[in-house]
């Protein structure tokens, strides 16, 4: 059984390791002309040695990591001892809750309305959205860069309850919005930086409003389906293999109750592979999905995330975007799963990150990205 303390800030949000170890090297593409440079290979970096250098007790039943460059990307899947279905199905095709960088994938869609010109950054969100207190001050601008003041329905402690009377039932997002607003916001609009879910389960209505249609099926038709993101979707489906999410406690390892998709809607809704975690970070990262004028002004959102030491941490955030040693991308933790994807403009690498256990250090993925960056020759 696992207790509401389990749950308690986790929505959204010393045992010898001996791990099973996957290494799979996946060639990318087509050779590259003749008369052309080669591609830089991938850095000699023992992967698994790196990241078993940052774990301790709190070890997630398993860990998958990617780097890639334009030559190729190398993949691990670490195996925790102990834990059977974790040795049974540590593989690249497995499926993993994506959590908070669900928000880039929000945030993108959102950005190609504006570049369509259905939508304007700096309207307030009350052109679209009715009832939401402070909705004519805020801006989608606003919402995207985490700067509204809204209180974070995911930090209600009603929410654990309602959700633990049935973890599978869909909620609307009305209710989740409820919660919020039971709370004060913290600042005026545009004057801080406060990380609230509330924010982007707003731009999810905000596409609804525009679109027509659920926002996650948006996001299939305008950005899975042209990147080929064939393992990406919302929540998790019975016929594709999926990694049991874990509460780690210590060496205390407990699973936990797949929960519906809705009670993250989208602010972490999203789930799928390694793989096509790191398809995604190069599209985001590149801004692939926009034209140069809307990626350059997404890039100029960045700003310190200081104000809110209850942040994920970034160095900087953005609209959607997250900022960590240069690198660009998001990450997410929450309810069993941790995830990372990060790409640096200068050389185009991508590094991405799952798992599937949530304890004391919500950071974990970014400590091992920071980990790997320390092991990487400079470009």
């Amino acid at each position: 059984m696992v207790s509401k303390a389990a749950f308690a800030g986790g929505l959204l949000l010393h045992t010898p390791l001996l791990p099973t170890l996957l290494l799979t090297p996946l060639l990318l593409g087509a050779a590259a002309a003749q008369e052309q440079e080669p591609a830089p290979a991938l850095p000699p970096v023992d992967i698994a040695a790196v990241v078993e250098s940052v774990l301790g007790p709190e070890r997630p039943p398993i860990i998958q990591v990617a780097i890639s460059d334009e030559q190729g990307t190398s993949i691990i899947s670490l195996a925790r001892p102990g834990v059977p279905v974790a040795e049974e199905e540590a593989a690249p095709e497995l499926r993993f809750a994506y959590r908070s960088i669900t928000k880039s994938f929000v945030g993108t869609l959102v950005l190609q309305l504006v570049q369509e010109g259905a939508l304007h950054l700096d309207e307030p969100l009350a052109t679209y959205v009715e009832g939401i207190p402070g909705g004519e001050d805020i801006t989608l601008r606003h919402l995207g860069t985490m700067r509204t003041g809204l209180p974070n329905y995911s930090s209600n402690s009603e929410l654990i309850a309602t959700l633990l009377e049935a973890p599978a039932r869909e909620p609307a997002r009305g209710e989740l919005l409820d919660m919020a607003f039971t709370q004060e916001a913290s600042f005026e609009p545009g004057s801080s930086y406060e990380y609230s879910n509330t924010n982007t389960l707003l731009l999810g209505a905000v596409i609804e409003a525009v679109t027509g249609v659920p926002w996650h099926e948006a996001v299939r038709w305008r950005i899975l389906e042209p990147l080929r993101l064939t393992s990406v979707r919302y929540g998790f489906e019975e016929e594709a293999p999926a990694a049991e999410g874990f509460h780690l406690e210590a060496e205390t390892v407990a699973p936990l109750p797949q929960v519906a998709p809705g009670w993250f809607g989208a602010s972490g809704a999203l789930t799928g592979t390694l793989q096509d975690l790191v398809v995604w970070g190069r599209a985001l990262g590149s801004g692939s999905l926009l034209n140069d004028e809307l990626q350059a002004e997404r890039l100029a959102t960045f700003a310190p995330t200081d104000a809110d030491p209850r942040s994920p941490f970034y160095h900087r955030y953005g609209f959607a975007l997250g900022e960590i040693d240069g690198w660009i991308g998001h990450t997410g933790a929450g309810l069993g799963y941790q995830s990372l994807v990060m790409y640096e403009p200068e050389t185009e690498r991508v590094i991405a990150i799952l798992m599937n256990g949530t304890g004391g250090n919500r950071s974990l993925p970014a400590e091992i990205f920071q980990a790997l960056l320390a092991s990487l020759p400079a470009p």
